[in-house]
């Protein structure tokens, strides 16, 4: 058997990303720029004194502000339309697939961008904002699903984590345009960062063009040799070569057996659905009360509560090049180490430097040292959320439902998720305001819970094909065996089609040689896989 390498999930990236897989990855990920693009620009736009001076109030100073009411109402408000994109997503998905999706959300995109654009009140921005977030909350669920449909997985953890990749390219591209407009005082000076952003929906307008749908989708649509084709675009040429495409395909169709159909909602909350929607709930919600919100949305505000406002916009810069090098660093680490591990990790270390910057707040008069060690904080905790729980969450919530039930299983969770932001978007300047750099004290909590919540409740599925995963939660595989359960029948044959890298825990890696031919697998296999469809019916 061949050793498995530290690096197994990058080196699978490296067999088999072909060119046209790359192509769609890339385009679908670059959606994710909109919230990132959206979050960060809004977070310095309305330090800008223009806009300030657009939808503020005059100060006796003869300045304007917002004031922390006004800011929270138009910061939060946008969670309402992102929670309807998420909600209504499967309802564009499974009927028109996603490269028609893409259309519709990229137009949507558009619209709201003018509102914003030419808004004269804060009523008619804060619409915009709203139709705005309605395409963020379906480019969100699109692209997730689409690539966890798309992808082998063994590189599915690295690819669908890019959504962070691509929310942090948002980020830093914000942030950058932001600190050129910061001491404008024309109407272009808020107007031209927030127009910035139709870049993304512009450029993304070409992804139906070159992107096949999903060979699932298409499955679940009776479209069999379509969903053959659609692999063969995308998939190296010798296993195009090799028929692999076309057993895969097979095998997909045998393992969704009389699953093809979508299932209804209140599926989620039944039998072993319930524990794989409790678990992408769970992480979606912890992944915003461990304070992403709070250094995404408010860092240069929390910067001027402690002093450091003149710097304050080049510090976000800085806190966003971090987190996406954070983003880099964890995405070659996902389908090796393990989502569940870089969860545990992950949150102990948030907890860690939020206590810190904590502490460091509950000094009565600090010091300029103290002063940019809370900056210092800011950023590490930065650096590992961006690592672990900001895009490990996304790809859960993407892989972890059953096939009949997965863009359900992604819409609610990741609406559950806007829900959670929303929540911390709200209440986060009236906390800034109170206790300033104390906020670490409570989203530090929040962070050991996730710590033990990791531990015993969230399965490690890296490397597993999706159709592995419905078996194993049909069996009702405790989370701290799944690493090392077997699996058998068709759920085990895609897995090695899809020529995973890696077998953590008991499992061991397959090499090419050591492929099951789909004619000769093994009969206590196809016997096991039986069984288990028959369960499935």
């Amino acid at each position: 058997m061949k050793k498995i390498s530290p690096f197994s999930g990058l080196q699978a990236i490296m067999r088999k990303m072909t060119g046209p897989l790359f192509a769609c990855c890339f385009i679908t990920a670059m959606l994710n720029m909109l919230f990132g693009f959206d979050t960060t620009s809004f977070a310095g736009v309305q330090s800008i004194p223009a806009f300030a001076r657009k939808f503020g109030t005059p100060q006796q100073n003869g300045t304007y502000k917002l004031s922390g009411s006004r800011a929270s109402f138009m910061s939060s408000v946008g969670f309402a339309g992102k929670f309807l994109g998420t909600l209504t997503c499967p309802l564009y998905l499974e009927s028109i697939g996603h490269r028609y999706t893409i259309w519709v959300l990229c137009t949507i995109s558009f619209i709201g961008i003018i509102t914003e654009c030419t808004a004269h009140s804060v009523a008619q921005f804060v619409v915009g904002r709203v139709i705005v977030y309605y395409s963020v909350g379906l480019a969100e669920n699109t692209s997730t699903t689409y690539q966890s449909e798309i992808v082998p997985a063994g590189m599915r953890g690295a690819v669908v984590g890019s959504i962070q990749l691509f929310i942090q390219h948002g980020q830093i591209m914000a942030a950058g345009v932001n600190n050129r407009f910061s001491k404008s005082t024309e109407d272009s000076g808020w107007i031209i960062p927030v127009a910035i952003q139709a870049v993304v929906p512009a450029i993304v307008l070409l992804a139906p063009f070159i992107m096949p749908s999903g060979p699932r989708w298409l499955i679940s649509k009776g479209r069999k040799a379509d969903a053959v084709n659609s692999l063969e675009r995308v998939r190296p040429k010798e296993d195009v070569a090799a028929g692999k495409c076309q057993e895969e395909v097979d095998a997909i169709e045998e393992a969704l057996h009389t699953k093809v159909e979508k299932e209804p909602w209140l599926d989620l909350f039944r039998e072993t659905n319930l524990r794989r929607t409790e678990i992408a709930m769970v992480v979606f919600i912890l992944q915003q009360f461990t304070g992403q919100g709070f250094v995404s949305q408010y860092s240069p505000r929390f910067y001027q509560t402690v002093g450091l406002g003149s710097k304050g916009f080049q510090y976000n810069i800085a806190s966003a090049v971090v987190a996406w090098a954070g983003v880099l660093i964890g995405m070659t680490l996902f389908d090796s180490v393990g989502r569940r591990n870089m969860l545990v990790w992950g949150a102990v270390l948030q907890a860690v430097f939020l206590f810190a910057m904590a502490g460091i707040g509950l000094k009565k008069n600090p010091t300029s040292a103290d002063a940019h060690g809370l900056v210092a904080t800011v950023m590490l905790f930065n650096f590992f959320f961006s690592s672990t729980w900001a895009p490990i969450a996304y790809v859960i919530g993407s892989e972890i439902g059953t096939g009949a039930l997965r863009e359900k299983t992604m819409s609610f969770t990741s609406t559950v998720n806007v829900v959670a932001a929303w929540l911390v978007a709200f209440t986060v300047p009236y906390l800034l305001d109170d206790i300033g750099a104390n906020i670490g004290w409570i989203f530090g909590g929040f962070s050991i819970i996730a710590t033990f919540y990791a531990y015993f409740r969230v399965p490690e599925i890296s490397g597993r094909s999706l159709e592995e995963l419905d078996e194993l939660f049909e069996r009702r595989v405790p989370a701290r065996q799944f690493a090392s359960a077997e699996t058998h029948g068709a759920a085990h044959r895609i897995a090695e089609l899809e020529n995973i890298g890696a077998r953590r825990g008991a499992r061991t890696a397959v090499s090419e040689e050591q492929l099951l031919d789909v004619e000769g697998v093994r009969v206590d296999e196809d016997k096991a896989g039986q069984n288990f469809v028959e369960r499935t019916k």
